[in-house]
């Protein structure tokens, strides 16, 4: 997929086309939303507050084809890796664990395992994926719609940053 102003476009294997873009939408409050859309794909929002354009991870929420996905944030500590996602659509439970913002990104259910890592190409940034098995569309969706969302809470700087603003804001989440 290549990045573009407002996030990826691309094609993914016999699925086809996907496109991902992210946008500040107003309501009752102001939030900015990642959204999915292909022929093969389910439609796929992630919504939450952020800066720069995308959705935080911090209070968002993720719904496929206008169901919600329940996502519980792990924290085990402050070190590298001890902070992830636990979801689950439907009949399905999945983890999500990221290194940061374009870097690599893993989302598995079971035996399928989707791997995003970043590659930078002309004129841009593409996103390289590689998915093992027997992912499907919902599979892909999710993965793909995470990398137009704000990891940032789920990475080492991440939480050390977050631990002085929870105290400050008062968001009263244990960062670990």
């Amino acid at each position: 997929m290549t990045r573009d102003v407002q996030g990826y476009r691309g094609s993914v294997g016999p699925f086809g086309d996907v496109d991902v873009r992210s946008m500040l939408t107003s309501g009752a409050t102001r939030h900015n939303e990642a959204v999915l859309k292909g022929e093969h794909f389910p439609e796929t929002v992630f919504s939450g507050g952020g800066s720069g354009g995308v959705p935080s991870l911090d209070g968002g929420w993720l719904q496929i084809d206008g169901i919600p996905v329940r996502i519980d944030l792990r924290v085990k500590g402050v070190r590298k890796g001890s902070r992830w996602l636990d979801m689950w659509y439907l009949d399905r439970q999945y983890t999500y664990r990221s290194a940061g913002q374009g870097k690599e990104a893993v989302l598995s259910r079971g035996p399928v395992t989707i791997t995003i890592d970043r590659a930078v190409g002309k004129p841009g940034v593409e996103r390289m994926g590689r998915a093992e098995g027997g992912a499907d569309a919902t599979d892909l969706a999710i993965a793909i719609v995470f990398e137009q969302v704000d990891t940032a809470c789920l990475t080492l700087t991440g939480a050390l940053l977050a631990i002085p603003k929870g105290f400050l804001m008062g968001n009263g989440r244990d960062e670990g």
